[in-house]
């Protein structure tokens, strides 16, 4: 019998395949011209019509001195420069250079000031190519934005990003190291009033394309400004359908009071600081009981009806050991984990004064990241079974081609470079706990291309 069903399935499978050669020839024939929908003022893009940056090794990108951005900032708070320099100057902006050594990708680059300075970029050639020829290029260019958009050589030039992250407050319940805000630390109370928030929330829908984004509240921690409900209905009442925190899980941990009226007001996710299985793992957040204080936080989330998403920020020789086990929590808990976020450490706020030494040392790269998990798991090729965020684009088109000229909204898009986040995607039986890549059964490159194709055509349902 077995062997009738192989037969079977074979016959299926080159019966689509020679299905699919004639579909595709045929749709090649007078593709229609992409529709202007109604969320933007510039024609769908086709996907040989979108931009790239410069890619490859070696080539010379621009970059910043990681001394002299500080020097300027002091500058500017004592009132010693305006702060329109960074507006119209390209302060602190050095060239840099991408190259290969040893088998892995570095950036160099020197300034006349304060000399040489170099980093690692990835440890593996091949992952970053690979990230690289998976990127499908930029989204339609930024529109109705002059407002806002107007940040000197930062400024946004396409899309409108995929999330809009509010810090509500710089007060926290933790004095975190490391801290990529230094909240608690500078000297004084930020926080939004509620005019400022919903000014923020108002401006970024009248961005060109308008397409959904998640919004995230941060801080400092987010559950301390006297508006975080405020600011999550509100959300939900302008049009984001997913709205998100991103906590330390304390608040929720102490009351499921506030995860209750957190759903009601529409919290999608909480992004729960995580970074490690037990409480050793966590010691260096200064809280005994830290992780215990986690479960808690994610048992009364998950009862109020909020997915939960842990998210770890990765120091090298800290708790890079620990991406594994956190991993095998995700698969031990599907029904409560939605999906895992890993962030290769930033040494920005309170670590920007890191010396060379430790930050060569601490280092976390994405190619880190993938190669752990495969040797801690058994999960995941790097360069077959990683993608960058923005591949998750050409089913955005298709989507957007789906909803049609009419929709009030684009889909999200994420069109950032390919070396800015990448994700993999796992099939899990949620009952048997199994699991595997996506990729491990499907040529997603081949999928992405094929539906490219399908876009192009710009058929109608």
């Amino acid at each position: 019998m077995s062997k009738v069903i192989k037969c079977a399935e074979k016959a299926v499978v080159y019966a689509a395949k020679g299905a699919w050669v004639i579909y595709e020839r045929l749709n090649r024939i007078s593709p229609n011209p992409s529709f202007t929908p109604k969320w933007s003022d510039k024609p769908l893009l086709k996907s040989y019509q979108k931009e790239k940056p410069p890619l490859g090794w070696p080539r010379t990108t621009d970059s910043l001195c990681p001394k002299c951005i500080p020097e300027i900032r002091k500058q500017i708070l004592d009132g010693k420069l305006p702060h329109e320099v960074l507006l119209n100057d390209k302060v602190g902006e050095i060239k840099a250079q991408i190259i290969e050594r040893n088998g892995e990708i570095l950036m160099v680059k020197d300034c006349p000031r304060h000399g040489h300075f170099e980093d690692v970029m990835s440890i593996d050639t091949a992952f970053f190519k690979h990230l690289e020829e998976s990127f499908p290029g930029r989204d339609i260019r930024a529109h109705n934005d002059e407002k806002l958009h107007h940040h000197g050589t930062s400024t946004v030039t396409h899309g409108r990003g995929s999330v809009l992250t509010i810090d509500l407050t710089n007060r926290c319940n933790m004095m975190c190291d490391p801290c990529f805000m230094d909240a608690n630390q500078v000297g004084f109370v930020h926080e939004l009033t509620w005019e400022e928030i919903k000014t923020m929330l108002d401006n970024a829908i009248t961005v060109k394309p308008k397409r959904q984004m998640s919004v995230q509240f941060s801080g400092g921690e987010p559950t301390l400004s006297p508006y975080f409900l405020d600011a999550v209905a509100y959300s939900r009442k302008v049009g984001y359908n997913s709205v998100q925190a991103a906590s330390n899980g304390i608040e929720f941990a102490k009351s499921k009071e506030l995860c209750r009226a957190a759903a009601e007001a529409g919290l999608r996710y909480v992004y729960l600081q995580f970074d490690g299985i037990g409480n050793a793992a966590n010691s260096h957040r200064k809280v005994g009981n830290l992780f215990d204080v986690k479960l808690q936080a994610i048992n009364n989330l998950h009862e109020a009806g909020v997915e939960i998403v842990p998210v770890t920020t990765i120091i090298n020789g800290i708790n890079n050991e620990q991406v594994g086990r956190i991993i095998q929590f995700g698969l031990n808990n599907p029904k409560k984990i939605s999906f895992l976020s890993f962030q290769p450490v930033s040494f920005t706020g309170r670590d920007e004064d890191i010396t060379d030494e430790r930050r060569l040392a601490q280092r976390y790269t994405l190619s880190h990241m993938a190669h752990d998990i495969k040797k801690q798991t058994g999960f995941g090729e790097p360069a077959r079974d990683w993608f960058p965020l923005s591949f998750m684009s050409t089913f955005s088109d298709w989507a957007d081609l789906i909803h049609g000229p009419t929709a009030e909204w684009g889909q999200l898009s994420c069109g950032c470079h390919p070396k800015c986040g990448i994700g993999m995607a796992m099939m899990i039986d949620k009952e048997t706990k199994e699991a595997a890549p996506v990729t491990a059964f499907l040529n997603m490159n081949k999928v992405a291309k094929d539906v490219a194709r399908v876009n192009d055509a710009a058929r109608s349902k």
